[in-house]
């Protein structure tokens, strides 16, 4: 992903994509891309299941049982781009279908050349929260996006 001008200042950029499940046609058009300085949630959890087996004396069995994700919070954030607010709009409508997207959370290097950058993958997002930022004339530094809550169905990280 060619990294624009604008996202130079921010460590962290966002792509959505088509999930295929429909109710993310308005998407189709654009790049579908923010940039944020803080990423929060990416993260697993893994329930254990504790399972007696006659037998075996040493213990319990542990078995691996439901995974859940807690939503990612993208901070500090910006976007140029039409079809992303379109997609948060719609989220934020309820409309039928909704429009679940799948996504990609790229770590930016300083320099583009280096590798080992951190690319996330998440399935099944839809937006809960949108935090614009507080309005001040007098600080032009400010960023246009305070906070993005999306909560999704899966998430899993590319090898590097």
């Amino acid at each position: 992903m060619p990294v624009q001008p604008f996202l130079t200042n921010f460590n962290f950029a966002v792509q959505i994509e088509l999930s295929g499940l429909g109710g993310d046609e308005g998407l189709a058009l654009g790049g579908r891309r923010g940039a944020f300085s803080e990423v929060q949630g990416l993260e697993i959890n893994i329930e254990p299941v504790a399972v007696r087996e006659g037998g075996y004396n040493r213990g319990v069995r542990q078995l691996v049982g439901k995974t859940t994700h807690p939503p990612l919070v993208l901070k500090r954030g910006l976007s140029l781009d039409p079809g992303f607010w379109d997609w948060v709009r719609r989220c934020l409508d309820g409309s039928f279908p909704l429009p679940y997207i799948a996504g990609t959370v790229r770590v930016l290097q300083p320099d583009s050349s280096a590798s080992g950058a951190g690319v996330w993958h998440f399935q099944n997002g839809i937006a809960t929260k949108v935090k614009a930022i507080d309005l001040n004339a007098a600080n032009s530094r400010e960023v246009a996006l305070e906070e993005l809550h999306i909560v999704h169905e899966g998430l899993h990280r590319e090898p590097s």
